[in-house]
């Protein structure tokens, strides 16, 4: 059993100051105030520099603050009068110019970047999948009378031709219903692996950490050449598929079929998993932002059942057998250590 740690009051303090900082940054009391608490020990200054990484982490570090982590010894004035970097024949009226101008264009790239970096990955995602869902769970009925359950953030982009039924799973969770169909094998592509049936009940999840298929009913034929070594397995009802990317091993295990694509029932299972792939799921059923803060806790493997319909409970239930805490520090941030 993982030591309990009791939670450290320090880094809730300096949340605290940097939350009162970002309302009030022009507030002088409150600026000594904060230079004060942060000046009574070594713990207060790791503890606010836990707390400013984070934010760090978010891409938000607000500028008032800025100082109270920066270097202690500001550069050398130049020679008197003149502004250090500023060369004394440089009029002054055309050196401020020049620095806006040039702190202008680095702000539009620099808007421009976050643009691409927050909304590139996800407009890609958009112009390749035929449906995509955001924070909802979506049946979908195919052309040939088959059902996909899409679970949120997940995508898929539909290839039927008149020989092959071919579904790629591009993003996230998905259960498929099949209708029988001799003639037109059913395929679900993910990753480098293919499920394919003729007629079953089965899930297919994506992630950054692996790829599964479980089969509630029928039969399904997995085969990846992304492991070593390849597989191709035939799965029955009841039979799980569990391929990890970093490590390309695969592991066959049973399970109820009833327990299989629980989500769609407002429940999450975990089965000898990650705190990081718990979270990465539990991230697309609340707005906002999930950050964990601390490597031993996101790296600890879990078992268990955690409500979707209530993530924050969930985060609890995951992060506490291990001495983990929620940090609650907007209504769209959980810092998870």
């Amino acid at each position: 059993m993982s030591e309990q740690r009791s939670p450290d009051p320090r880094l809730d303090e300096a949340m605290d100051w940097l939350m009162r900082l970002r309302e009030a940054p022009d507030d002088p009391a409150l600026r000594t105030g904060m230079e004060t608490w942060l000046s009574a020990g070594p713990d207060h200054r790791r503890a606010w520099n836990q707390a400013r990484r984070t934010w760090q982490v978010m891409g938000d570090v607000p500028p008032a603050t800025a100082a109270a982590w920066e270097a202690e010894h500001p550069p050398a004035p130049g020679p008197a009068g003149v502004a250090a970097g500023r060369p004394p024949d440089t009029p002054r009226g055309v050196g401020t110019w020049r620095r806006h101008r040039i702190g202008l264009r680095m702000a539009v790239i620099a808007a421009a970047a976050c643009l691409l970096l927050a909304f590139g990955p996800s407009l890609l995602l958009h112009l390749r999948a035929d449906h995509v869902t955001a924070a909802e769970i979506r049946a979908l009925t195919l052309a040939d009378g088959s059902i996909v359950h899409l679970a949120p953030e997940s995508a898929v982009d539909l290839r039927f031709t008149a020989e092959r039924r071919a579904v790629v799973l591009l993003a996230g969770e998905a259960f498929f219903e099949v209708t029988p169909d001799a003639r037109r094998p059913f395929v679900v592509e993910a990753n480098g692996l293919a499920a394919r049936a003729l007629g079953t009940a089965f899930g297919v999840r994506v992630s950054d950490h692996a790829v599964s298929v479980e089969v509630a009913s029928g039969r399904v034929g997995a085969r990846s050449a992304a492991t070593t070594p390849p597989i191709d397995v035939r799965l029955d009802g009841g039979r799980t598929l569990h391929v990890a990317n970093d490590t390309a091993t695969a592991v066959l295990d049973r399970r109820p079929p009833g327990d299989m694509a629980a989500w769609r029932h407002g429940r999450l299972l975990v089965v000898d998993a990650s705190v990081a792939e718990v979270v990465a799921t539990l991230r697309r059923y609340r707005s906002g932002w999930i950050v964990i803060a601390d490597d031993r806790l996101a790296a600890r493997r879990v078992n268990g059942i955690y409500d979707l319909h209530d993530p924050d409970s969930a985060l609890q239930a995951l992060v506490h057998p291990a001495g983990g805490r929620v940090h609650e520090i907007t209504p769209f941030l959980r810092v998870l250590r």
